[in-house]
């Protein structure tokens, strides 16, 4: 006897009726489910978790330890923004921010930020900090061959050079400022992020401030054990920087009053979104991240080991929850904006410090719920005090101390000119 294929598929469906999947689904027991899409989720989130750090080696080309010398500052440009924008921001920015506030534990560093006011100011101490990262913002996110970046580092050196010319900013001051930038990110990453960087992470940060270090003249002859010789690539240059940061915090970081000073100011401003009730025990987690060297010198006790445990607990969860069970970013932070066409002023999405420095109101950030929320602990929301927060955003001249807003800006410009003109976006060695 024969039959058809539609005979047998009419038979069939006598016999077992089609059943749409969610009926199927919804008659095997939910606990049955967990275990095999719990498996089927943290495998995808493993397979996608490293598939851009992967992606971006390739595209690159930096497949071994030897391609790395040849790695321009164009190149570590791109992987700094790809670790502070997708990959890791969060952890990048407290980097750099505590970097910063590390800096401030050598003496003659703090002694300076003090005879300004800049630092302890209650007033001039909420822009000094925002433009402090705005500068360093637009050299590290915009490519090198952008005026952003090199207007940014140009603006940079004019402030500083006062007090270079003075002599009240030495040169190993400079140094080891520039020393927190290239190893405090890679040090983050491997303490308290989902991963350490790899090799080419790593040489990009040693290859893009390198470069940066020469923009601004910093000197590494006599300071740097193989600054006469060279560097083969931004690996062997961050490991030089990092063995005379560490010698030079022995002779440079010890307890001092004058540096005590800025920690009272600062531990405030790190923990100033903390309820009140909970900012002694937040105080004491901020300080357990410090470091024995640090702490000491700015005269700050022994962290509570309850404040100490649950910040060190909370980190390594965190740790965990990325790494094993959460997909990546799906789009890039971004904390600038694009330049107005009409006036050519900047703002920014997202403010580096507490305030809303640099940013427009939108019914959003205005009117939102977060801005609602907080309106009501008593923070500032973009759009108050416009005369002191601009929301019209900044050209780079306004960048830095009030009685230097408009000032250097043909300095500025001449310094542009010569940071172009030396080839900076290459590769420094």
């Amino acid at each position: 006897m024969n039959f058809s294929m539609p005979d047998i598929r009419t038979a069939a469906a006598t016999i077992m009726p089609p059943r749409p999947f969610s009926d199927i689904l919804s008659s095997v027991p939910w606990k049955q489910l967990i275990i095999p899409f719990g498996i089927l989720y943290v495998g995808l989130c493993r397979a996608l978790r490293y598939r851009r750090e992967h992606g971006l080696r390739k595209r690159l080309g930096y497949p071994d330890r030897a391609s790395l010398a040849r790695m321009t500052v164009v190149d570590a440009q791109e992987i700094i923004k790809f670790m502070t924008a997708w990959e890791m921001p969060l952890f990048q920015f407290l980097a750099l921010e505590f970097g910063l506030f590390k800096t401030y534990g050598v003496e003659t560093i703090s002694r300076l930020l003090l005879a300004t006011g800049n630092l302890v100011d209650p007033v001039k101490s909420l822009k000094r900090f925002e433009d402090t990262g705005i500068l360093i913002g637009e050299f590290m996110i915009n490519p090198p061959t952008s005026e952003r970046a090199v207007n940014g580092i140009a603006r940079m050196n004019f402030l500083h050079s006062k007090y270079v010319k003075e002599g009240t900013i030495s040169n190993a001051d400079l140094l080891y400022t520039l020393s927190v930038f290239v190893l405090e990110p890679p040090r983050f990453a491997r303490m308290y992020d989902f991963r350490p960087m790899n090799d080419m992470e790593y040489c990009a940060y040693g290859v893009f401030w390198k470069s940066v270090g020469d923009a601004m003249g910093i000197e590494y002859k006599g300071y740097l054990a193989h600054a006469e010789s060279g560097w083969r690539d931004g690996i062997e240059f961050a490991d030089d920087i990092a063995a005379w940061a560490k010698s030079y915090e022995v002779v440079a970081m010890k307890p001092s009053v004058v540096c005590a000073k800025p920690a009272k100011a600062l531990l405030p401003m790190i923990t100033y979104w903390v309820p009140w009730f909970a900012k002694p025990f937040a105080t004491e987690g901020v300080i357990s991240l410090l470091g024995e060297r640090v702490r000491d010198a700015f005269m700050l006790h022994e962290p509570d080991i309850a404040a100490a445990a649950l910040v060190y607990s909370l980190i390594a969860i965190r740790r965990f929850v990325v790494r094993y069970l959460m997909l990546p970013r799906f789009f890039e932070f971004k904390r600038f904006r694009d330049p107005d066409p009409k006036t050519g002023r900047m703002t920014i999405h997202v403010p580096f410090g507490n305030f809303p420095f640099y940013m427009q109101p939108t019914l959003w950030n205005r009117w939102g719920p977060v801005a609602w929320a907080i309106w009501l602990y008593g923070g500032k929301v973009p759009g108050d005090d416009p005369e002191v927060h601009m929301p019209q955003g900044y050209l780079f001249s306004d960048i830095g101390p009030k009685n230097r807003t408009g000032k250097g800006i043909e300095e500025a410009e001449a310094d542009a000119r010569r940071i172009k003109n030396s080839g900076w976006t290459g590769c420094p060695f």
